[in-house]
């Protein structure tokens, strides 16, 4: 697990002297945890280098997470090839693949300045003019993600096997989380594999493409964080993500949804957008349900009530989504 914060700056000065001598680091000043995420565990850290002070943040791979498997390594190379692609991702400055140095491997990027909005800011609900830049904003960032080069990740032969691949990841996550057996979530999953749709191309997804996982300044987006769950699959799937899990003020949905669809080409087909929403639902649901076994056996992190609590709202609406996903298919 990863060192106590007490005990990181000097640990992580000693690290960035060895490894990252570009950074021109004079001392660490502090390191402080951040508290949101939660998969990849998030630190402020100060500095004081030959050019100045620096403020960077460092994300820690953890040994056990809500979204396993972690690989804190193909995050830093997307995050890279996002900045490449001319998208406001952080810049990567280090990448430490030696969990012992404190506990878990790490990468370190510049600290992106900018406003965080969620889908319940009163911010937005107060100023229509305000909450249309940034819809305009979400819709456009998103089609400029899924126009990426998609070589930084593992390709999938078509879009059914990308989007099994997905299901299989739900399935292993499920057999080592579920407190209690879960059949709707098997069954659901047996539907998802048995009905995996072509795509109309593949892109690829941000993943958690949501309202807190942007930094924006002047109603222009600054920064896109947290790249841990993008692959490769249908875009479709982020556009069901906006609409399930992620949904609020930026759904991409209705009006939305046909910008996307001008911007892209991409055809909002219904049929695969009720799959992708099963699929959304699931995946969220299951992480949920991760972050209530490990509160159950023994994790003290408060947030993870929060993400324990997506799996109670997934079961709620889990029967609803597959009946409308099963009369599609027999229809």
């Amino acid at each position: 697990m990863p060192t106590a914060t007490g005990d990181m700056p000097a640990l992580l000065e000693t690290a960035l002297r060895r490894g990252a001598p570009h950074l021109n680091l004079e001392r660490i000043e502090s390191v402080e945890r951040l508290s949101s995420g939660l998969s990849s565990q998030s630190y402020c850290v100060s500095a004081a280098t030959a050019d100045g002070p620096a403020r960077w943040v460092m994300r820690v791979e953890p040994e056990f997470g809500v979204i396993p498997p972690y690989d804190i390594a193909r995050e830093y190379r997307l995050i890279e090839a996002a900045g490449r692609a001319g998208i406001p991702a952080p810049g990567v400055l280090h990448l430490e693949e030696d969990a012992s140095v404190i506990g878990g491997r790490f990468m370190l990027m510049t600290y992106v300045e900018g406003e965080v909005y969620r889908n319940m800011d009163q911010r937005l609900a107060a100023d229509p003019g305000l909450l249309a830049r940034i819809q305009e904003n979400f819709v456009e960032m998103l089609a400029r993600i899924h126009a990426m080069p998609q070589d930084v990740l593992p390709c999938h032969a078509d879009g059914r096997e990308a989007a099994r691949a997905a299901v299989a990841v739900c399935r292993g996550r499920l057999a080592k989380t579920e407190l209690l057996p879960s059949p709707i979530f098997r069954h659901a999953l047996d539907v998802l594999d048995r009905h995996a749709p072509p795509a109309q191309r593949l892109a690829l997804l941000h993943g958690d493409y949501r309202l807190p996982n942007l930094k924006w300044q002047d109603g222009a987006i600054s920064g896109v964080l947290d790249w841990e769950l993008a692959r490769l699959v249908d875009p479709l799937s982020d556009i069901a993500f906006t609409q399930t899990i992620g949904k609020g003020p930026c759904s991409i949905e209705g009006a939305l949804a046909i910008r996307y669809a001008e911007r892209t080409g991409i055809e909002m087909d219904e049929r695969k957008l009720s799959y992708f929403r099963l699929l959304e639902l699931v995946k969220g649901s299951i992480i949920g349900m991760a972050g209530a076994y490990d509160l159950a056996n023994g994790g003290n992190d408060l947030r993870l009530i929060s993400v324990a609590m997506i799996a109670a709202t997934g079961q709620a609406m889990m029967g609803a989504l597959e009946a409308q996903l099963e009369q599609f298919l027999e229809a």
